[in-house]
C-alpha cells in the first residue's frame, strides 16, 4: 500500500497529474473507483490475485471513470496508476472521530463550527465593509449539534460583533438593539436555543411525523434519543446535553415554520432577543394566526382541480360554466378556553378557568347559575347541596373507574408522551364541560347523571339535578372545509356547539373577498336546518345545499318533507357520475379528513389558543402541499382561479 512519502513522490515525478486534474476530480475518481472494486474483481482473469489491484484498467471502466470526473481518458490512467493501492485497500477512509472528540476539543478546535454567514458586516453604509475589512471581534460558546447522519456532536458557535455597527452577527440571525433578525437565506443547521442546534433535515423528520404519524414533541425527542443518537453521551466536562427534548422539537418546529411563513411573504422574520426563549416567538405566531384567519390558506380559497371541479365547454369548445363542490363538517379536538360560554378572548395560561376579562368568576360556585362566592378551600358555596356535589365529584376522580372513563373521554390513541408518567388522576384529564348530577330526595347525597358506562341514567321526578363546571371549558369542535379532492379549505374553533347559524357565518366568511369562487354545491350534514336560515339570502342562491350521500340515507328521516324535496343530492343531475351511475364528487372526503385531524386530539389538548391554532395550521398547510403534489403526480391538473380586477 502507498504511504503518504510515495504518494508525494509520485506526484513529483508526475506534475502534470495535479497540474491538469483538479483534486476535487482526483477525490471524486477515488471515491466512484472505490464503489467499483467489486465489479474490477469480477472481470479478472480467475488466477487473478484479489489481494492486489490490476496494473491497468479495463477500457469499459476507465472510460466511465474519465466522463464521470470530468477528465480524458488518458489522465484516468495516469490517476489509476497514481491512486490504484489507496483505491484498494480503502486508504482514503480514515475515522477521524476520536481525534475531533478528545484532541481536538482539548486544544480548543471543533469539527464542527457554527459561524455567522459573513465575515463583513452586511449593513450598507458600513466603515469597515468600506475598508474591505472583517469582522476580527468574536465569541465562541460550546454547543450541541444534532444531526442525522452523525447523531449529537459537539460543535462551537462563533459570533462576530461589528464595532462600528453594533450589530451581533450570529449563525441564523443579527442581534441590533435588542432585536433578532433572521437572514433571508438560511444554512442548513437552525439554532434552537442557545446552545442547541438541529440540521434541517432532523427538524424536518419531526414535521413529517407529527404530519404523517401524529407524533407529539415529547415522542419525537424520544425516538431520536433512542434510534438516531448512536449511543453518544455527553462528555466529561461537557454542560450541554446530548439529548434533545420536547421543548427542543416544538422550537424547531415553530422557528422553521415562521421562517418560511417570512420567505413566502418576502418579509424578514424579526423577534425579541431578550426574554424567555417560551415568549420569544408568541407575538409572531399570534401575526402569522391573524392572517391566516383574514385572508385564508394562501391560495387555497380559489383552488380547483379535476377531482372538485367539472369544467363544461359548450360545441365550439369554450367554457362555459363550472361545478365545483366543498363539505362541511366539525371534528372534535380542541384547547380549553374561558369557561363563560362563547367567549373567545384566550385564558393567560391553560391552568386557568377564566381569562382575564371574567377572572373574577374564578370566585363564584362551580355550580351552573349560582354566583355565590366560593368557600375557602372549596370550589363551591356554602349551600348543602351544591357542597354534596363537589364531595361527590372528588370521590367520583379518585376512582379507578372514572379513571377508565376519562381515558376514554380522550381518545388516547396517539399519547402525548409514550413514556408513562407518575401523575395525579385529577391532573391527568380534569372534567372539562358542564357535568349533571342528581340530588336525593333529601338533598344530603348527589349522584352522577351518567353511569360509568356513559350511559344517562334514567330521569326521576323527585329528584332535583344540578350541572357543575369544576374544570376548565374547551373550545366544542374546529370546523374544516374540505374539497372533494382533499384540500383543507378553511378551518375556524367553535366555542360553543355546531350551530348552524355559526356553519352559514363560516361559509360566507371563507367567500367573502372579492377574488373568491364560490363554490355551486356544499355539502353538510345538517343542510335540512341551514337551507331553511338561509333560503332568503341573496349569498346562497346559487349554491347547492344537500346532504352527503351517507348522511341522507342513513341519518335523514323520509318523513321529513323539507329536506327530501330539497337537499337530496340525487336532485342535482350534475352530482351523478357518468350516466347516472355512481357520484362524481366524494362528498365523504371531510369525514376522512377529520380521522387524520383528530388524531391530534391529545397532543394538542394542553396547548393555549395561539399555539394550538398555529399548530394545527402549519399541519394543514403541510397536508394542503402533499395533496398538491399528489393530485398532480395523479394527472389531476391542480390550478389556482386567476384574481378578479377590482
Amino acid at each position: 500500500m502507498a504511504t503518504f512519502y510515495d504518494l508525494l513522490q509520485h506526484l513529483e515525478k508526475q506534475p502534470d497529474v495535479i497540474n491538469c486534474v483538479s483534486l476535487t476530480a482526483l477525490f471524486r475518481f477515488i471515491n466512484i473507483a472505490t464503489s467499483l472494486k467489486d465489479d474490477i474483481i469480477l472481470i479478472q482473469p480467475a488466477e487473478a490475485q484479489t489481494s492486489s489491484p490490476p496494473p491497468v484498467l479495463s477500457p469499459a471502466f476507465n472510460t466511465f471513470l474519465a466522463a464521470a470526473c470530468s477528465i480524458l481518458p488518458a489522465q484516468a490512467n495516469h490517476a489509476w496508476t497514481l491512486l490504484r493501492h489507496v483505491i484498494w485497500h480503502g486508504a482514503i477512509d480514515v475515522d477521524v472521530s476520536s481525534i475531533w472528540e478528545n484532541d481536538a476539543r482539548r486544544r480548543g478546535f471543533a469539527e464542527y463550527l457554527l459561524y455567522p454567514p459573513s465575515q463583513y458586516c452586511t449593513k450598507p453604509h458600513c466603515l469597515r465593509r468600506g475598508k474591505g475589512m472583517t469582522l476580527k471581534k468574536a465569541e465562541q460558546r460550546n454547543v450541541v449539534l444534532f444531526t442525522l447522519a452523525h447523531g449529537p456532536c459537539a460543535a462551537r458557535s462563533v459570533q462576530l460583533y461589528c464595532q462600528d455597527c453594533n450589530i451581533d452577527y450570529r449563525h441564523n440571525y443579527t442581534v441590533f438593539e435588542g432585536m433578532r433578525t433572521y437572514y433571508d437565506e438560511q444554512p442548513e443547521t437552525i439554532q434552537v436555543t442557545d446552545h442547541v442546534f438541529m440540521e434541517k433535515g432532523v427538524v424536518e423528520l419531526f414535521k413529517t411525523a407529527m404530519d404523517v404519524s401524529w407524533t407529539s414533541a415529547t415522542n419525537c425527542a424520544r425516538l431520536y434519543n433512542m434510534c438516531l443518537s448512536q449511543g453518544k453521551q455527553t462528555p466529561e466536562g461537557y454542560h450541554i446535553k446530548f439529548e434533545i427534548t420536547g421543548d427542543h422539537v416544538w422550537d424547531a418546529f415553530v422557528i422553521t415554520a415562521l421562517l418560511k411563513d417570512s420567505k413566502h411573504r418576502m418579509h424578514s422574520l424579526t423577534v425579541p432577543q431578550t426574554g424567555d426563549q417560551r415568549d420569544r416567538f408568541t407575538k409572531a405566531m399570534m401575526d402569522r394566526n391573524r392572517r391566516i384567519r383574514l385572508y385564508g390558506y394562501e391560495d387555497v380559497r380559489r383552488h380547483h382541480c379535476n377531482r372538485c371541479t367539472r369544467m363544461y365547454a359548450n360545441d365550439q369548445g369554450v367554457t362555459t360554466h363550472k361545478v365545483s363542490v366543498v363539505v362541511v363538517d366539525g371534528v372534535t379536538v380542541g384547547h380549553p378556553c374561558c369557561s363563560v360560554r362563547n367567549c373567545h378572548i384566550p385564558l393567560s395560561n391553560n391552568h386557568h378557568r377564566f381569562c382575564l376579562t371574567h377572572l373574577s368568576n374564578d370566585g363564584n360556585c362551580s355550580i351552573v347559575g349560582c354566583d355565590l362566592p366560593v368557600v375557602s378551600g372549596r370550589r363551591t358555596c356554602l349551600t348543602p347541596a351544591h357542597q354534596h356535589v363537589e364531595k361527590t365529584y372528588q370521590l367520583r376522580g379518585q376512582s379507578r373507574f372514572q379513571l377508565q372513563e376519562r381515558l376514554a373521554r380522550s381518545r388516547v390513541a396517539h399519547p402525548n408522551d409514550a413514556v408513562g408518567q407518575d401523575v395525579e388522576i385529577l391532573t391527568l384529564h380534569p372534567p372539562e364541560a358542564e357535568e349533571e348530577y342528581e340530588l336525593n330526595e333529601t338533598g344530603t347525597l348527589a349522584l352522577p347523571v351518567v353511569d360509568s358506562s356513559g350511559d344517562p341514567t334514567p330521569e326521576q321526578p323527585t329528584r332535583r339535578r344540578l350541572k357543575a363546571m369544576f374544570g376548565r371549558r374547551r373550545t366544542h369542535n374546529e370546523q374544516l372545509m374540505v374539497a372533494p379532492c382533499g384540500m383543507i379549505i378553511a378551518r375556524q374553533t367553535f366555542f360553543g356547539a355546531e350551530g348552524v347559524a355559526s356553519v352559514k357565518d363560516f361559509i360566507k366568511n371563507v367567500y367573502a373577498g372579492a377574488d373568491a369562487i364560490k363554490p355551486n354545491h356544499i355539502f353538510f350534514d345538517n343542510n335540512c336546518t341551514l337551507s331553511k336560515m338561509v333560503k332568503d339570502d341573496p349569498f346562497f342562491e346559487d349554491i347547492g345545499l344537500s346532504v352527503d350521500v351517507f348522511h341522507f340515507n342513513c341519518k335523514h328521516s323520509q318523513s321529513d318533507t323539507y329536506c327530501q324535496q330539497n337537499c337530496n343530492p340525487a336532485d342535482y343531475p350534475e352530482l351523478l357520475g357518468d350516466n347516472g351511475k355512481g357520484w362524481r364528487f366524494n362528498s365523504s372526503i371531510a369525514e376522512q379528513t377529520n380521522v387524520w385531524f383528530g388524531g391530534y386530539h391529545s397532543i394538542c389538548r394542553e396547548m393555549l389558543a395561539h399555539k394550538f391554532n398555529f399548530f394545527c395550521d402549519e399541519l394543514i398547510l403541510r397536508r394542503n402541499q402533499r395533496t398538491v403534489d399528489r393530485l398532480r403526480q395523479g394527472g389531476h391538473n391542480p390550478r389556482t382561479w386567476p384574481r378578479r380586477r377590482s
